[in-house]
């Protein structure tokens, strides 16, 4: 949930500057996505209006501030340079993608990788509750024994489906 703050400093912060500074943060949204925190501090020294906005995410953080002589120019350029901090960061991502090196044609041949995994459980189970138990653990694999016929059993997921392995020993 969005949580958007306004502050005003020897300022009276106007409920058309509230509508429109959140028409600002509902288009930053959509660039953005998760905007967690948006904080707004309005302050009015003599001539001066001074904007400051800050808007943080779980991932980010972008601060301007701008001084004009008009309130609402202010806020707007604020705005403005939070936008265009947004656009330098998304082409900074961009760019980083497209310089990755190539992946090679033909992979280099390297030995078999071996994942160590502790998806088993100790007491029997039914394959039912075994496909539970893999779904609640979040899983894709899950060795148990078989309550039906006390053998052991490997039960894992590819996909939608889930493939057992009975062996005969």
């Amino acid at each position: 949930m969005m949580e958007i703050r306004f502050i005003g400093r020897h300022y009276e912060i106007p409920e058309s500057l509230k509508k429109r500074a959140e028409r600002k943060i509902a288009k930053l949204k959509k660039w953005l996505g998760d905007i967690q925190h948006v904080e707004i501090i309005l302050s009015q020294e003599k001539y001066r209006h001074t904007a400051e906005v800050m808007v943080k995410g779980g991932i980010f953080e972008f601060r301007a501030k701008e001084t004009t002589d008009e309130m609402l120019s202010s806020l707007n350029r604020a705005f403005d340079i939070i936008e265009k901090q947004i656009k330098k960061e998304k082409e900074k991502r961009r760019a980083k993608k497209k310089s990755s090196p190539p992946q090679p044609s033909s992979p280099v041949p390297q030995g078999p990788r071996v994942l160590q995994s502790n998806a088993y459980s100790s007491k029997p189970l039914t394959l039912e509750e075994a496909i539970a138990e893999m779904e609640e653990r979040g899983e894709d694999l899950l060795v148990y024994r078989n309550s039906n016929t006390h053998r052991v059993n490997v039960i894992y997921r590819k996909g939608n489906d889930y493939y057992l392995v009975e062996p005969d020993f």
